[in-house]
């Protein structure tokens, strides 16, 4: 089969590699479309030591089965499909408690030396499986795994409907959260972002307020925008020490931060002035079954849409949309791989 192969720090190439067979309780998917996440780029760039070269990434995927274990019931050859990629143990106490998402030994397709789906074919647990319906563009199917992302986050961080929101990070996951935000009513969201055609993105998706990232001007703008009292519940999305800190300088008295970004490990944050706040910290990795389920239905709703803001490119040009989408994403969110027929 054809795949995608990352082979070194900004290097994608084409490789022909054995197809995947099917393992008790397993499916064959041939994979229509894979999207690219902001973890794989930390991979392409070569700051993810779970990311090493010889590595078929991807974990964002809409496909179709093609074979199906005689033991699997449920589902069907022929029938359209997405896939939770997080695996865990089962037996564990967070597994038993519907928290897969801390099990202590999860895997993700996509990374250590679990291939993943930017490849035509790949075989996966029939239990991690959903059903698509013919009528979900692809555009719109390829967002369940990252809308997944921000159910969870969500779920466990908020507990009474928010008067305003803050998020800083326009990107796929600060633009997811500020579409479920509208979508469930919060009624004051502004975003922040060094992107200018991001920033318009959000605008369009109805953000209140958009806001150019830099200095303490964004914060100010924030606090003006909460009446000089902070947002409520601060979403940050990028993960580095600049917008950790403006995060927490946006963030009410009594408010809620949820911290999203994963591109640094270490920032200085200002805790006796939080303490004093109240401000409460929230942190959100992944997803559990059921969120991944919500995200299904949400996506098959259709409150929102992004395609305008989809780029789609064959699997052959990886190379290329892994270059864009490090350096230059310009207003794409989310750029798609087609992998069938390319």
């Amino acid at each position: 089969m054809k795949a995608l192969v990352y082979t070194g720090p900004e290097r994608m190439e084409i490789q022909d590699l054995p197809s995947p067979t099917v393992g008790t309780g397993e499916v064959l998917l041939e994979v229509r479309s894979a999207g690219v996440c902001g973890s794989d780029l930390h991979g392409f760039l070569g700051h993810s030591a779970r990311r090493q070269p010889g590595l078929v990434m991807g974990h964002e995927t809409v496909a179709t089965i093609v074979e199906a274990d005689d033991a699997v019931r449920g589902f069907r050859v022929g029938q359209r499909v997405c896939f939770n990629p997080l695996l865990t143990c089962r037996v564990c106490p967070a597994c038993l408690e519907g928290r897969q998402n801390v099990c202590g030994s999860w895997r993700v397709f996509g990374m250590d030396r679990l291939h993943g789906t930017y490849a035509e074919y790949v075989s996966v647990p029939a239990g991690q499986l959903f059903a698509l319906p013919d009528s979900l563009p692809e555009e719109e199917a390829i967002l369940i795994e990252p809308l997944a992302v921000i159910v969870h986050a969500f779920r466990i961080s908020i507990a009474d409907p928010p008067r305003s929101m803050a998020i800083f990070g326009a990107g796929p996951l600060g633009t997811l959260a500020l579409a479920l935000a509208k979508a469930r009513g919060v009624p004051k969201v502004a975003v922040v972002d060094v992107n200018e055609k991001r920033l318009a993105a959000a605008r369009a998706l109805h953000a209140d307020l958009v806001v150019p990232a830099g200095g303490d001007a964004a914060v100010e703008a924030v606090r003006a925008f909460t009446g000089g009292l902070g947002a409520e519940h601060v979403v940050e999305a990028v993960g580095i020490d600049a917008t950790r800190r403006a995060a927490v300088a946006s963030t009410a008295s009594g408010g809620r931060l949820l911290f999203l970004g994963l591109a640094e490990n270490d920032t200085a944050l200002p805790f006796m002035d939080m303490t004093r706040k109240e401000q409460a910290i929230f942190t959100s990795f992944a997803y559990a079954p059921r969120d991944f389920e919500e995200a299904v239905r949400l996506a098959e709703a259709r409150r929102f849409d992004l395609k305008p803001w989809t780029e789609t490119r064959p699997l052959h040009d990886g190379q290329a949309a892994f270059a864009k989408m490090a350096h230059d994403p310009g207003a794409t969110l989310k750029m798609m791989l087609k992998v069938a027929g390319a």
